[in-house]
């Protein structure tokens, strides 16, 4: 059963990734160029980070690494393709092993994933050996940003937060790989899902928003009041139960604090192996589920991966939203939703390929 569930997760996946990567094809026209200050004597070019430092980088980057987790996929997403890349994190390089990607762009199999380490400390002799041209980094490593240039290397640095922080590095990324419409493409579809879903807001205005339990893992952690899984459950219709809880983007709880919510649906990460059946067959010593609504109506759900956990801002992320928002925007027509997707947009695209 439970092998069953995940070959029908990985090709709704790959049918939603490829349609979204495909659609960018017919969406390059849209948006503005965005403008770059460049030298072409020297071969250089200036781009404007996210923390609005001024970086002298090559004209046309060929080598890139990233610290950020779902970046290297923002970075394939964007250039089309993982040839630049030559170094990403390494819980980035634990999804690629198992999702889509490693099909898609079998390429990205042997890019450096220790040149940085699961807390974003990075190794600068084995980033040096990598010979990037532009090495991305968080907002809040400055000292990393410092050292690298120490050795010769030019570093930019994005923002993690909110929907338009992701669409701000995206940006930033098609300036450097000089694919501004790709970009452009990505970030509309972006917009364009945030307002579909904020139309529908006014049909949720007669009955309750779902409360909604984000899950990391079997520890406990939740989604706080502070995260982005907030603001993407606030997108699609639903509450978030952990609203209250802040400090950071996840925090652990207890079991009596998860049954006082009492969440009527429940979203498991991907950056965990648990599953619905684990909470419906109440497998965690110490955790009682039988009396969670969620649980009880059978509305617990794993959160998909395409070429990345959708969990995390990513390209993808319009996808995600539109995922949670069929269970509880528009329950009755999800399914034709789905086909509909797929059918007038999908699939034309694959026959004119």
């Amino acid at each position: 059963m439970i092998k069953h569930y995940k070959r029908r997760k990985a090709l709704l996946s790959l049918l939603l990734v490829t349609f979204l990567m495909l659609s960018l094809a017919g969406c390059q026209s849209r948006g503005n160029e965005i403008k770059t200050s460049s030298n072409q004597s020297s071969g250089t070019k200036i781009v404007t980070d996210l923390l609005g430092n001024q970086v002298t980088i090559k004209a046309n980057v060929e080598k890139i690494a990233v610290v950020p987790i779902p970046w290297a996929t923002i970075v394939y997403a964007v250039d089309g393709s993982g040839e630049k890349i030559v170094g990403m994190h390494p819980s980035a390089m634990k999804a690629y092993e198992k999702n889509i990607l490693k099909a898609m762009a079998p390429e990205m199999a042997n890019i450096n994933s220790t040149f940085v380490d699961n807390n974003f400390n990075v190794n600068y002799e084995e980033v040096a050996k990598l010979k990037p041209d532009l090495v991305v980094i968080w907002d809040y490593q400055p000292e990393v940003g410092k050292k690298l240039a120490e050795i010769g290397i030019p570093s930019v640095a994005i923002k993690y937060g909110t929907l338009e922080d992701v669409q701000k590095g995206i940006e930033l990324v098609g300036e450097i790989l000089n694919q501004q419409e790709r970009a452009t493409a990505l970030i509309q579809y972006q917009q364009d899902t945030n307002s579909y879903l904020k139309s529908k807001e006014s049909s949720l205005t007669s009955r309750d928003k779902p409360k909604t339990l984000y899950l990391r893992d079997e520890q406990l952690q939740v989604a706080t009041g502070e995260s982005v899984n907030k603001i993407m459950i606030d997108t699609a219709g639903g509450v978030n139960v952990a609203n209250e809880v802040t400090g950071d983007n996840w925090k652990k709880v207890t079991m009596e604090q998860v049954i006082a919510w009492n969440p009527e649906v429940i979203i498991l990460s991907n950056f965990s192996e648990i599953l619905p059946e684990d909470l419906y067959e109440n497998k965690y010593s110490g955790q009682d589920w039988s009396t969670i609504e969620a649980v009880k109506n059978k509305r617990v759900y794993k959160a998909p991966m395409g070429i990345y956990r959708w969990d995390a801002p990513c390209v993808e992320t319009p996808l995600m939203m539109k995922w949670l928002g069929k269970d509880w925007l528009y329950p009755i027509s999800a399914v034709c939703l789905w086909e509909k997707t797929i059918r007038t947009c999908f699939l034309p695209l694959v026959l004119l390929e």
